[in-house]
């Protein structure tokens, strides 16, 4: 089975295609700088992440080139899509949001809130990168509304090329390639028959200008507010986070995880919200993977786990010793841990296994596997 990323490309490739032969006949204006379709973004850990959301907003301001795209694109479709999901991935977004009522500012609280983690600052300055990578970023409009902003650039060219990118316009694109538990629309304006287009809708809840919808067919829950800019005096950003962040828990999306994950009674519903999430052990996805998805989960939250409480997760997928036994939590589960670290250090895969080694404990805390050990 083809991963998120060969989907990605080969599905937006062919969009990418037809844009450009649609717009590349237009007598273009002698104007540099002007944008061109924004396409959604995600993490590099969105695919196996526990919870897929997506933030969509209105549009971008100066998405790039559109004169350099259609060149660049003319010979290689994916070259700007390769070239801004690398942009998103290097987490350049967390410089674009200095305050919550900007979109990245928001988004970042939001992300933070939702994973359990009050300072949102710390992902302002890059750490719980796991959460940061887990993410995807869409707009409801691809290519930027014409707002008169961009001198020599006539309204009737602008809606051409706008035209031309409505392709890339509508819920149904992140449905089927991006497969989101949570969509959260920053854009109160949004014309929701337009980019619901195809979907039954299931009204759930409204709290004010805070909405709560369903799209059953695609086991969608959508979260519906205001951009940032909107938000206050009236209700301001913290009530929207707060109710975002109580939402997700309510409908099983996100979970507090106590700092020690163990068998005790207050782990017990994190336990069984990763034991729910988590992939299936497959021909895919082997026993080592479980325990790096385990220990990406809790890196996003701060947590650790004890070694016994591991092993009750990796049974209860279906995962067993070489010799085909269930893992006890005794010297298997250990050499379990230790053969997951290796295995993506060898790789090159360093913030993985740097994970591994932070997230499993002995029951006295002691790291179940030591940096540095062999």
């Amino acid at each position: 089975m083809a991963n998120m990323d060969d989907r990605y490309f080969d599905y937006y490739g062919k969009l990418v295609e037809a844009f450009v032969r649609d717009v590349e006949s237009l007598q273009h204006p002698d104007v540099d700088k002007m944008p061109y379709p924004h396409l959604p973004l995600f993490g590099g850990g969105y695919e196996q992440s526990a919870l897929k959301l997506v933030i969509v907003g209105q549009d971008t301001k100066g998405w790039g080139d559109l004169k350099k795209y259609l060149a660049d694109a003319k010979g290689d479709p994916g070259a700007a899509l390769r070239s801004d999901l690398e942009e998103f991935r290097r987490h350049e977004f967390t410089k674009w949001g200095s305050h919550r009522h900007t979109f990245w500012g928001f988004a970042i609280m939001a992300l933070a809130a939702i994973h359990g983690q009050p300072n949102w600052g710390v992902m302002k300055n890059g750490g719980l990168k796991e959460v940061l990578d887990s993410f995807a970023w869409a707009e409801a409009n691809a290519v930027e509304l014409f707002k008169g902003e961009w001198k020599g650039v006539p309204r009737d060219y602008w809606e051409k090329v706008q035209a031309a990118g409505k392709r890339f316009d509508g819920i149904h694109h992140l449905v089927e390639v991006l497969k989101p538990n949570v969509v959260i629309v920053l854009y109160w304006g949004l014309k929701k028959e337009d980019y619901f287009h195809g979907y039954d809708r299931e009204d759930v809840s409204q709290n004010g200008r805070f909405t709560h919808f369903r799209l059953p067919t695609a086991k969608l829950d959508v979260l519906h507010m205001p951009h940032p800019r909107s938000m206050g005096p009236r209700e301001k950003a913290d009530f929207f986070c707060k109710a975002a962040k109580s939402l997700m828990d309510d409908l099983g999306f996100a979970k507090n995880f106590p700092e020690f994950v163990n068998g005790t009674q207050e782990a017990a519903q994190t336990v069984e919200f990763l034991t729910k999430n988590a992939p299936e052990i497959s021909g895919e996805f082997d026993k080592y993977a479980l325990v790096a998805w385990i220990a990406t989960e809790l890196a996003k939250r701060q947590a650790f786990m004890s070694v016994p409480t591991l092993a009750s997760i990796i049974n209860a997928k279906g995962g067993r010793t070489n010799g085909g036994e269930r893992f006890s939590g005794g010297r298997g589960t250990y050499r379990l841990v230790s053969g997951s670290y290796q295995r993506y250090d060898k790789q090159g895969k360093g913030k993985i296994a740097e994970s591994i080694a932070e997230a499993f404990r002995r029951p006295n805390f002691d790291y179940a596997y030591p940096r540095g050990a062999s």
